[in-house]
């Protein structure tokens, strides 16, 4: 009687289906796994369970509106839908933006990237485990919120951009509370790192955990900091400057490959991390000195009318590179609104990243991807 054991087992695939509601996942979406064992060797994403109709709203309601459409582009972030409509407008419409208004605008987007990956570390938080973190982070990202509120009024959808400027100056206190806040957070990075950084138990889920290549993030166009963190320096802000950013004075993290391999999860988690203090350094020039003047350009009235044309902005999100083009007919409403998220590229690449991968691992891969599905799903 043969009593060797085989050198390997011999499994059949077997067929998962996750969603499009479920708890490993940072959204809804539904992905169909095929799994040789542990082991993940195919995947197929399909998305589309929040489609709202965003772009064919805009089309249908006055430009002014789109704005107020564009704000639920993103809903953690919304600034920065707001803000590559306006660009692409101005852009068509050939109306300058005073230099106070554009510096309120990057005030409230370097505000929203610093909320967006805070927004993140919970996701990753919750991926692996943590519930403590979470907390930490929930309660800073509440001081952000607050500062929107003070200026705005509202806490998520802000409609408060407006062709050529903003709808409102700064309020009394909020340059003072901006400064608090980014103290504040100064203080707290210790926290962040004692908790995440340098925790041997995030260390052992993310370290060396599906690295994504330079040719991989070349293929399926991925922007942002997952770009960034497999050595790619791209930064909108930095290659196609908008709203004031060539004035200012920072730099572009990009992975290092800390824990041993370039471009794996415990980078793509670092590059927020630095983004976060970077956000704060541009914050502080800002306040420094915010210039005087207007708001908004006078020229933008109630009867305002965007020319025959076409016109194509992109600004940095806290996700990536986000476009917008618009085409105008002359009329009250846009002729057609389309937008380039960022979502879309990292969605695409899932398939190619996971491929491979322990199932275990699949929650934290996609929450260390770092997806807006509402963006996606538009």
């Amino acid at each position: 009687m043969n009593l060797t054991q085989p050198e390997s087992l011999k499994t059949d695939l077997t067929t998962w289906i996750i969603g499009p509601y479920h708890g490993s996942l940072p959204a809804p979406m539904r992905l169909s796994l095929s799994l040789d064992g542990e082991m993940i060797s195919d995947c197929h994403v399909e998305t589309g369970f929040l489609h709202r109709g965003l772009e064919k709203s805009c089309e249908l309601h006055s430009w002014k509106a789109a704005v107020a459409y564009s704000d639920h582009l993103d809903p953690e972030c919304a600034i920065f839908g707001e803000l590559v409509l306006c660009l692409a407008v101005e852009q068509l419409s050939e109306l300058e933006v005073p230099e106070r208004a554009q510096s309120i605008r990057v005030i409230l987007s370097e505000l929203a990237r610093i909320s967006g990956h805070l927004s993140f570390m919970v996701r990753m938080a919750k991926a692996v485990g943590s519930e403590t973190i979470i907390h930490y982070l929930l309660r800073d990202r509440e001081r952000i919120l607050d500062l929107f509120e003070l200026l705005t009024g509202a806490r998520f959808s802000l409609n408060f951009l407006r062709f050529g400027g903003v709808s409102a100056d700064v309020t009394d206190g909020f340059i003072e509370r901006v400064l608090e806040v980014c103290e504040l957070i100064r203080i707290r990075m210790k926290e962040y790192n004692d908790l995440f950084t340098f925790n041997f138990g995030f260390l052992k889920r993310t370290a060396q955990v599906v690295p994504i290549s330079k040719r991989l993030v070349l293929a399926s166009g991925m922007t942002g900091p997952n770009a960034r963190a497999s050595g790619i320096e791209l930064d909108v802000r930095k290659k196609f400057p908008y709203s004031g950013y060539s004035k200012l004075d920072f730099s572009v993290p990009v992975g290092r490959g800390d824990s041993g391999i370039l471009g794996d999860v415990h980078d793509r988690f670092l590059i927020r991390l630095r983004e976060i203090t970077e956000s704060m350094e541009i914050l502080k020039q800002l306040l420094d000195v915010v210039p005087s003047g207007e708001y908004l350009n006078r020229k933008f009235k109630r009867d305002f009318v965007v020319p025959a044309g076409e016109a194509y902005a992109r600004v940095e999100s806290s996700r990536g590179l986000l476009g917008c083009h618009v085409v105008s007919d002359g009329g009250p409403t846009p002729s057609r609104v389309q937008f380039r998220t960022p979502t879309v590229a990292n969605l695409m690449a899932i398939p190619q990243v996971v491929r491979g991968i322990r199932i275990e691992d699949l929650p934290v891969v996609l929450a260390s991807l770092d997806l807006g599905i509402a963006e996606a799903d538009r």
